[in-house]
Parts: C-alpha cells; structure tokens; sequence
C-alpha cells in the first residue's frame, strides 16, 4: 500500500508541473524566433555595400526577439511561481485530511516553482527571490511536515 501511494503521489505532482507547462503554452505562448533568411529579404553576398546594412536588420530582429523573450518569461515567472506558492502551502494543510492529495500538490507545487526559476532569459534578481521563496516554502513544508509526524 505504501508503494502505491508513493506512485499515486508522484503522479500527481508530475501531471500538475505538465498541466501548468501546458497551460503556459496553450494560453500564453513562447515568441515565435524570426525565421532566417525569410523573415527579411536573403542576405546580398558577403563582400557587397548592403551587407552590413542587411546584417544591421537581422541583429535587431534578434535583439528584439531577445526582449520579447525576457518579458515572456518575466510575466510567466510572476505568475507561476506564485502559483507554486500556493499549491505547496495549501498541499501542506489539506496533508493532513488527505495525505497522498496533499504530498502530491507540495512536490507539484515545488516543481511548478522550479519551472518558474529555470528560463536563461530570466533576469537574475527574479531569479534569486524565486529561489528563496522556494527555499523558504520547502522550510516551512519541512517544518510542517515533520513536526507533525514527531507529534502523532
């Protein structure tokens, strides 16, 4: 029984990390990369005036994809990491009614809070304070946890 509940548990934090991926996706999607060459006319020869010109255009094509990219993953990750939030401190009190509910929604939520933190773009600052917030959660969970299976 134990082994099932370990599965049942496990399963259930995975399909929620997956569902909110998926959400994130379906309703709110990455930024489409410029196609190269097609997005701008096909490049002249190298040796040629309008190259630079022509390369000029394609950087800020890229650099304005690059911004579209950070604010992308800036407006997921406050978002989703609240979210995260969420689901783990909530898994913690309804632990106690439903135990396999509830330690499935603290590893979903972790989970869902390590996606929030993961992107390169991701400015290093947002990046630090979702750390520390999943820190502090796991503490808190940990405590949580632990001090009421010292007292059972």
């Amino acid at each position: 029984m134990v082994f099932i509940k370990g599965v049942y548990t496990l399963a259930i934090a995975v399909l929620l990390v997956v569902l909110v991926i998926v959400g994130v996706e379906a309703f709110y999607p990455f930024p489409q990369y410029p196609d190269y060459p097609d997005s701008i006319e096909p490049p002249p020869p190298y040796e040629s005036p309008e190259y630079p010109e022509w390369q000029q255009r394609w950087q800020e094509l890229q650099e304005a994809y690059r911004q579209e990219a950070a604010k992308h993953h800036k407006i997921i990750f406050l978002i989703v990491l609240p979210l995260g939030l969420v689901l783990s401190i909530g898994g913690t009190f309804i632990r106690r009614r439903l135990d396999v509910l509830g330690a499935g929604l603290i590893l979903g939520g972790l989970g869902t809070m390590i996606y929030s933190i993961t992107p390169y773009q991701l400015d290093s600052r947002l990046r630090f304070v979702g750390i520390a917030a999943a820190l502090a959660v796991l503490v808190f969970v940990g405590y949580r946890v632990f001090r009421s299976r010292m007292t059972d």
